[in-house]
């Protein structure tokens, strides 16, 4: 496995397709394509699975990996040895980040890598749940997760709780004609996407049914704006219940509460050290 070869792999996972690869690297698609044969044909296994886009494949998973930790202990060696040469292209770090962080604490962390110049931040926008996935495929090399066993080849540590608070507006319970804990499932309610489930956690820890059908927003301030509106009632963060005084608690239920685990490569890289310290910075505030 050649370092250009390891490259490309990586490219054609953060681009997305062989012509964004091509493009990122400075070379032409069929030498992307070329490098991706060779290293599949030495592997003896499919390492990109073709199409729009082009992602990698479960047998790619552990290259890809490998590949995003050689490219960043090769310019930690270089910083060490003689600092980063001039004109030197910043490392990339790939970070996994629930829209909830993004939107509150983790701003703190964006601008303080805007002084960063040997590393650029590339930001994954997913939910907190599914961070180790993307840890374990080598899709990043940081999370913010709420698994607080550590994925392969990272360790884990508990940055501390965020609450959500099942909030609705009093319209929309007139509406509805909603007074007692048993009658809010027929209640909407606002989701943030298919995979939000905090709404169901709150109602399967009152021994309710899942949550009635409402708007999917995927925006934390949208959907709070949406919350507001009276479409739907949703949990929310404590300084959004903050912002929103006119809202009242959903009848019966009790907020959640998730504890946030930063999860992050085992390998030594000041780059990851600065990262993790940024990050416990931001979190606590």
């Amino acid at each position: 496995m050649s370092p250009e070869q390891l490259a490309t792999l990586a490219a054609i996972a953060d681009e997305g397709s062989f012509e964004g690869a091509a493009y990122e690297l400075g070379i032409s698609t069929s030498a992307v394509s070329q490098r991706i044969r060779a290293l599949e044909t030495s592997l003896g296994r499919i390492l990109v699975r073709r199409g729009t886009p082009s992602t990698v494949t479960d047998d790619g998973a552990p290259v890809l990996r490998y590949a995003r930790q050689q490219a960043l202990l090769a310019a930690e060696l270089a910083t060490e040895i003689g600092g980063v040469p001039a004109g030197a292209e910043p490392v990339p770090l790939t970070v996994a980040v629930n829209a909830d962080s993004l939107a509150t604490w983790f701003r703190d962390v964006l601008v303080a890598a805007g002084s960063w110049h040997d590393t650029h931040l590339q930001v994954v926008a997913d939910d907190e749940a599914h961070a180790v996935d993307l840890l374990r495929r080598g899709a990043v090399m940081a999370a913010v997760s709420t698994d607080p066993v550590a994925a392969p080849g990272c360790r884990a540590e508990p940055l501390g709780v965020v609450r959500y608070s099942p909030r609705v507006h009093p319209d929309l319970l007139a509406r509805y004609g909603v007074r007692t804990r048993d009658e809010v499932p027929r209640l909407p309610a606002v989701r943030f996407d298919a995979k939000d489930e905090l709404q169901d956690t709150a109602l399967r820890a009152a021994g309710l049914p899942p949550a009635g059908r409402g708007p999917a927003v995927p925006s934390p301030s949208a959907f709070a704006t949406a919350v507001r509106a009276g479409l739907g009632w949703g949990m929310l963060l404590d300084g959004q219940v903050e912002a929103a005084p006119e809202l009242v608690p959903v009848p019966g239920l009790e907020p959640v509460e998730r504890q946030l685990v930063w999860q992050r490569w085992t390998i030594a890289a000041h780059r990851l050290d600065r990262l993790t310290e940024a990050v416990q910075r931001a979190f606590r505030g």
